[in-house]
């Protein structure tokens, strides 16, 4: 949950609704998510079980689209009917930007002695580093950001605010982790403006990223790469992604926002995932495939042999 106190009329004022109601929430959280107090939003419909969920939530707000529900269809939730909740959310997310609402991960300081962080390296006065983390030169680590014990950030690793990682992880050179994710919406002049992604990212013990890769912030949960990942070179993990236990990720693999890749799970080099799609556990992506379904587990997907063929050209070019 993307925690931030936020009053009901504030969300009604952010939205630009009429300014009334008394209901309190601690933060926000994605459809699913079994948190009282809280302010979700649906932009399309829902399952039976989402539904279900909201139901059984207490004091919490939220946000839908015009006409989507009944009175008192969702139980105790109070509902906000809005022509374009994506845009509201996304209001409500610029409003806690400006108002400083966002609680912090780290409130102060704690580096362990034993900790090797470079003259050249940049860090900001409020993390938490563990015992035996090394920091390379030109490393830059902004403030709210946690790193466990015996993790190494290599030359040029580049950590944003809002940023867990646990034990003994390594990241290689250049990486970027917790910058913003690729998210907008239309103004009413239709042009496009970013959605802040306030979620951040969350990174497991003995995961290894390799040189030059992304993992961008997720928008109000974090973006999720589970305990003993691997992840080659040139790998996008996008924005509220989930990548769960000793999945590896190969070469110039692209995840777009919100895929699942199961436990386990190979991905094949110059592959990409959907948004949304989840690939199973211990399912094989071969290289070169684009999966544009959700692959169960143990599947097996490869992407089409090239056609070769002898060159049919009148004259043969000189070796």
């Amino acid at each position: 949950m993307l925690r931030a106190t936020l009053s009901e009329i504030e969300i009604r004022r952010a939205i630009g609704l009429p300014e009334t109601g008394n209901r309190v929430v601690d933060g926000l959280a994605p459809l699913g998510a079994v948190e009282d107090r809280c302010l979700y939003f649906i932009n399309k419909t829902t399952t039976d079980t989402i539904r279900d969920s909201l139901r059984m939530r207490r004091d919490c707000i939220v946000i839908a689209p015009i006409g989507s529900w009944g009175a008192g269809e969702l139980g105790d939730c109070t509902v906000l009917e809005v022509a374009d909740p994506r845009m509201a959310i996304a209001n409500v997310l610029r409003f806690i930007t400006a108002q400083g609402r966002q609680q912090p991960w780290v409130r102060e300081r704690k580096v362990d002695p034993s900790a090797v962080i470079s003259p050249l390296a940049v860090v900001d006065e409020k993390v938490e580093i563990g015992a035996g983390t090394i920091i390379e030169p030109f490393c830059v680590v902004e403030a709210d950001v946690s790193i466990g014990c015996g993790s190494i950030l290599r030359s040029g690793v580049r950590v944003h605010s809002r940023v867990a990682i646990g034990d003994d992880s390594i990241f290689g050179a250049n990486t970027v982790v917790g910058h913003q994710g690729f998210g907008f919406v239309r103004d009413e002049l239709g042009h496009k403006t970013r959605i802040p992604h306030l979620g951040g990212v969350v990174i497991g013990s003995h995961v290894e990223i390799g040189a030059l890769g992304t993992v961008p912030s997720g928008t109000i949960g974090p973006t999720i790469i589970e305990d003993r990942v691997k992840i080659d070179d040139h790998v996008h993990v996008g924005h509220n992604a989930r990548v769960a236990k000793g999945a590896s990720l190969t070469a110039a693999v692209v995840l777009a926002g919100s895929a699942l890749i199961a436990e386990e799970a190979w991905i094949g080099i110059n592959s990409s995932i959907r948004d949304g799609r989840r690939v199973g556990y211990r399912a094989f992506v071969g290289m070169d495939v684009s999966v544009q379904q959700d692959l169960a587990d143990n599947s097996v997907t490869r992407a089409p042999r090239p056609d070769i063929k002898v060159r049919s050209d009148d004259t043969v070019a000189p070796r």
